[in-house]
């Protein structure tokens, strides 16, 4: 099980409509979509990046919420599948899609 970070960043200058960023080890990804059941992270077009992950694999997601006194939620997920987007506007990047399983504090 690995232990990431989910952060609320700023919006500067961002493509997506995501506020949000997860820490894997060395590696940041934005959040490309978040439901109270779902999350889809944009991983690049760089295929090195995915090597955290393996799908089925079980991920906790510490969530901090910015300008919260609240301390972080835990997100526990499962990596649900791996893609690459062949069309539109994320072309060529990779997407990872994470089912939350259950979230606690």
């Amino acid at each position: 099980m690995i232990l990431a970070t989910l952060r609320e960043v700023p919006q500067v200058g961002l493509e997506t409509s995501s506020a949000y960023e997860v820490e894997v080890g060395p590696l940041r990804f934005k959040v490309w979509h978040k439901s109270p059941t779902y999350l889809c992270l944009l991983a690049g077009e760089d295929p090195s990046a995915l090597l955290e992950f393996r799908e089925g694999e079980m991920l906790t997601l510490a969530y901090h919420d910015a300008g919260s006194r609240h301390p972080a939620e835990h997100l526990k997920t499962a990596v649900r599948r791996i893609k690459r987007n062949e069309g539109g506007k994320l072309r060529g990047q990779y997407l990872v899609d994470l089912e939350i399983l259950k979230s606690y504090h």
